[in-house]
């Protein structure tokens, strides 16, 4: 199915992407979204730069379906898993600081309450 310059702009606006960010996910120019975006500009584009810019905005959550395209739903992961990922990275954090100085006001201020 091909995508038209208004389902480009409507996959942007939906996932409340500038032209710079998609540009930067899609490794293409700004220039490059905007001759997209424009009313001729898929002819003057060349056809992989077309695909990884769609590839980039079906990533991001967006379905392309004919004469216009939908929000994919975001899986998240449940209460559990994400504690259990959290606790994973503080356990992680707290054994690269256990051998660490702790610094206090006295390492930070002077004797006058200034930064040292």
């Amino acid at each position: 199915m091909d995508v038209s310059p208004d389902q480009i702009r409507a996959a942007r606006a939906l996932l409340r992407l500038e032209q710079s960010e998609l540009a930067r996910r899609a490794h293409v120019s700004v220039v490059t979204i905007r001759r997209l975006e424009a009313a001729d500009g898929l002819e003057r584009v060349a056809p992989p730069t077309l695909h990884g810019v769609r590839e980039a905005l079906e990533q991001a959550g967006v379905e392309f379906i004919p004469d216009g395209l939908r929000r994919r739903p975001v899986m998240r992961p449940d209460a559990q898993t994400l504690f259990e990922d959290l606790r994973a990275i503080s356990l992680r954090s707290a054994a690269r600081l256990q051998d660490q100085e702790v610094s206090t006001a006295a390492d930070l201020y002077d004797e006058d309450g200034l930064p040292a």
